[in-house]
């Protein structure tokens, strides 16, 4: 009778076990802190209008069971007087994360302190689904609100997208032990008038059995 009690115990704790040690699209957890250059401007007529930026961001995500969040600041500062003056833009977002797929959104908030209005707040969503050892990657407003949209694919810690409507963005992650890794990523494109540049370099630390090419 004994016997019987404890096969009807492990037969009930058999699938919570397994749910809780189901893998993810993504890690467990990720923080990744980066610094770079940006250049934005407009083009009219025959010249174009610049501003250069450094760059300094921090972000990353965090699974409970499935459940996702996702989150990051980014702090430009303008390297010419006569510019456009600093801003701050905070990203939030929510989401579930699979075996195979991962969907996160929510709000980012630019605060430009020269700007008109000074506050502006705008949707963002990312996408991911794994085939096989490939990530297809896809983003609104994605990379702290920087990048309109993309459409990419990563393999092996490198990835590269087509940002909407004319340009790229590409990435690569090195790994420098089992749970720390440098990140180099950046992008380019036109929007209209509008045209944007950003190169950065980082430190991302996240478990050590993590297979993912998040950008």
């Amino acid at each position: 009778m004994r016997s019987r009690h404890l096969l009807l115990l492990a037969l009930a704790v058999a699938p919570a076990a397994r749910a809780q040690s189901a893998p993810r699209a993504l890690p467990h957890s990720e923080l990744r802190v980066d610094l770079g250059a940006l250049t934005g401007g407009y083009t009219y007529g025959g010249g174009a209008w610049m501003s250069p930026f450094a760059s300094q961001a921090a972000s990353g995500h965090l699974l409970l069971g499935g459940f996702t969040l996702d989150a990051g600041v980014l702090s430009l500062v303008p390297l010419q007087r006569h510019g456009s003056g600093a801003s701050l833009t905070l990203t939030a977002r929510a989401g579930y994360t699979g075996e195979r797929w991962s969907l996160v959104g929510g709000p980012v908030l630019n605060l430009a302190y020269t700007a008109r209005p000074a506050l502006q707040v705008l949707p963002s969503v990312k996408a991911l689904y794994r085939v096989g050892p490939v990530d297809l990657h896809a983003g609104l407003l994605d990379l702290h609100g920087l990048v309109p949209a993309h459409l990419g694919a990563s393999w092996n810690g490198l990835g590269l997208a087509y940002v909407l409507p004319l340009g790229a963005r590409a990435w690569a992650h090195i790994p420098l032990s089992s749970s720390l890794g440098l990140q180099v990523e950046g992008f380019a494109f036109r929007l209209g008038s509008a045209q944007s540049a950003m190169l950065t370099v980082g430190l991302s630390t996240r478990p050590s059995s993590s297979t993912s090419a998040q950008p």
